[in-house]
């Protein structure tokens, strides 16, 4: 194929561009070499010369990695900054002459003439130095009656997967959305086979309707790519690598943490589309990370059929629509706690550690639990209580990634819902990704132009929808976790169950929830073997949940409801529990309490540790009863009788 390159912008001022760089040298030179004169020291201006050039140099190339996608023209322009500031040093140093005029002409000059090429005087070069592409695109697409006239492919560009291309619509009367709306006339008008990808951006640096087009004849992704183990994971950035983008430039990420934050998300797809799979890749990924210590947790609005391997290994499970819920409840009192603990202790943001991790639920075929149809009783506090994690969680390490086949608002709770855009809103913030469906209408929620009708049948293959600046949304294929990984990696990581303060602010269930957990189970394979033998088995119907935070709130159980223990037994409960947790730390703590150090800067002082290590090691002692705060002691602490 031919890919000569057409110009990319005519007329008489970029044409005069390279002549200005060269006479701008030249008054420059001509400037230093005054300088050198009345300082009477060469060598010394010459030296300063050099280093700002050098420093002038380092970010003019970093301008043109960012706006010049032309490779060719990209070599040329850092060799013409090369040249510039060694003739520049050179002339500083040993005189400007008529010579070393014309050398920098013809260095400068030689280096131009691909610019020339590009930006030729007249608008309009003969049709033979354009591409096979850009012809067809001129005959069937820019044409008069074309899907775009007046439009025109430019600048293109060899990439290992094929070619790149600056496509130039009419401003005022075209933009990028026309284009995906006539994705399949413009693929026509192309040629293109049907194994062969036309990728549309969003230009990086070109003002719009400019857009990027990729035309992708070698696919990198053909062949499935394999989950790469926990080093997707990059400590780094806090991102996840999904997998490859698919036209093999760089990889899709998931932003996990931020600096100050944790991340949630939104996954949608029809049915074999690879949403649950990518679902359990990042859960995966995540919950072995090290450096960002995790807790997974995961409900399943199809009982746990969607994921049996985050149902098997999640620190807490939700099989029903009332186990789901009690899950958001514990996370609302846990995000609550920690709101008071920033407050209190002057926090900003969030950063994970081993004493205080962060907690990620994920909601899997969410909108069987938030939908009133599907879940009539608990919809509406569901919904409440999604809402709250997903727009105030993330800054205490609080967050949800929810995923659905339901390509409407309905996966939220229904466009009557009042919280159904709220909920939508605050996860795309986070991140987003749109498998293949059978819907149009999935772009509406995700707020695109991608119809993810028209994509391959590829397993993996979505449509990254990343909100974050500078960063690229395109499609890309989801590295493959396969059933033998899924079998071995999770016995191979440690997952992470919360500290004693986030446990205690939960309540009794997360303290029984893996005894709760098997009993649920329990309760499903009754309902199997029932079935099994021609008896009609009746769903429980699931009462609502207290609607106020507090002791009820988060402390029903799941199934059916319990009765509500004392307050009593529920501190003698929490207690045992948080004593079984101690470790030298707040041995060491309690050792200076009895010391007479008994205020945490006193404390911090006889230990060693932080301010934020002592008052969370304080608030463990507190649970586990060993350490009281007398009332009116004005930061007091005191050991408690019992220890």
């Amino acid at each position: 194929m031919d890919t000569t390159e057409t110009p990319t912008v005519g007329g008489l001022r970029p044409h005069l561009a390279p002549h200005a760089a060269v006479g701008a040298l030249v008054v420059a030179a001509g400037a230093t070499r005054l300088a050198a004169t009345l300082v009477g020291d060469e060598q010394a201006v010459a030296v300063w010369v050099a280093g700002s050039a050098f420093v002038i140099a380092v970010v003019a190339a970093t301008r043109i990695r960012r706006r010049v996608f032309d490779k060719k023209a990209r070599r040329r322009a850092y060799a013409f900054l090369a040249v510039a500031v060694g003739w520049l040093t050179g002339v500083t140093a040993v005189g400007l002459s008529l010579g070393a005029v014309g050398l920098l002409m013809a260095l400068g000059y030689g280096l131009s003439m691909h610019w020339w090429r590009q930006h030729p005087v007249g608008l309009i070069q003969p049709k033979a130095t354009r591409s096979e592409y850009q012809r067809r695109w001129a005959d069937n697409v820019g044409c008069d009656g074309g899907a775009l006239p007046g439009s025109r492919l430019t600048n293109p560009e060899s990439i290992p997967s094929g070619v790149r291309f600056t496509l130039r619509l009419r401003p005022g009367r075209q933009h990028q959305g026309m284009l995906m709306e006539k994705i399949r006339t413009v693929r026509g008008g192309l040629k293109l086979l049907a194994d062969q990808e036309l990728i549309v951006e969003q230009h990086p640096t070109e003002p719009e309707p400019t857009a990027l087009v990729t035309i992708v004849t070698r696919s990198p992704v053909k062949q499935t790519v394999l989950w790469s183990g926990p080093d997707a994971f990059d400590a780094e950035t806090g991102q996840v690598r999904l997998g490859p983008f698919t036209d093999g430039e760089g990889y899709a990420t998931w932003q996990v943490y931020t600096e100050s934050r944790l991340l949630g998300g939104y996954l949608q797809g029809g049915t074999n589309g690879g949403k649950s799979r990518t679902m359990e890749m990042l859960a995966l990924t995540i919950a072995a990370s090290r450096s960002h210590p995790t807790v997974i947790l995961y409900a399943d609005g199809q009982g746990g059929a969607s994921s049996p391997l985050l149902m098997d290994h999640a620190d807490v499970k939700g099989r029903t629509p009332q186990q789901a819920l009690t899950m958001l409840e514990g996370m609302y009192l846990v995000m609550q706690l920690r709101q008071d603990e920033n407050a209190v202790m002057g926090l900003r943001g969030f950063v994970p550690a081993d004493d205080r991790p962060g907690l990620l639920g994920f909601l899997d075929e969410c909108h069987k639990l938030l939908d009133k149809a599907n879940n009539p009783a608990l919809a509406a506090r569901t919904q409440f209580l999604v809402a709250a994690i997903a727009s105030e969680g993330g800054k205490v390490g609080v967050a949800l990634v929810l995923a659905s086949q339901q390509s409407t608002l309905d996966a939220f709770g229904g466009a009557g819902s009042p919280y159904a855009e709220k909920i939508r809103g605050n996860l795309l913030t986070g991140n987003g990704a749109m498998f293949k469906g059978k819907d149009a209408n999935a772009k509406t929620v995700f707020r695109v132009e991608v119809d993810p009708r028209t994509f391959p049948d590829m397993p993996g293959y979505a449509f990254l929808v990343n909100p974050r600046p500078g960063a690229r949304s395109a499609p890309f294929r989801s590295c493959y976790l396969t059933d033998e990984m899924a079998e071995e990696w999770p016995k191979r990581i440690v997952w992470r169950s919360l500290d004693t303060g986030a446990a205690a602010a939960w309540g009794a269930t997360y303290l029984r929830r893996h005894e709760l957990a098997e009993e649920a189970l329990e309760d499903a394979r009754r309902r199997i073997a029932a079935r099994r033998a021609g008896v009609v088995v009746d769903e429980p119907t699931p009462r609502p949940q207290p609607t106020t935070g507090g002791d009820g709130a988060a402390l029903q159980v799941f199934g059916e409801v319990q009765a509500f223990p004392s307050w009593a037994q529920f501190e003698a409960e929490a207690r045992t529990e948080a004593r079984k947790t101690l470790k030298e730390g707040h041995e060491k703590v309690l050792a200076a309490i009895r010391a007479g150090y008994w205020k945490p800067s006193t404390i911090k002082e006889a230990t060693g540790y932080s301010e934020r290590q002592v008052h969370n090691l304080l608030g463990d002692l507190m649970v586990a009863g060993m350490v009281v705060k007398p009332e009116g002691s004005y930061g007091r602490y005191e050991v408690a009788p019992a220890a």
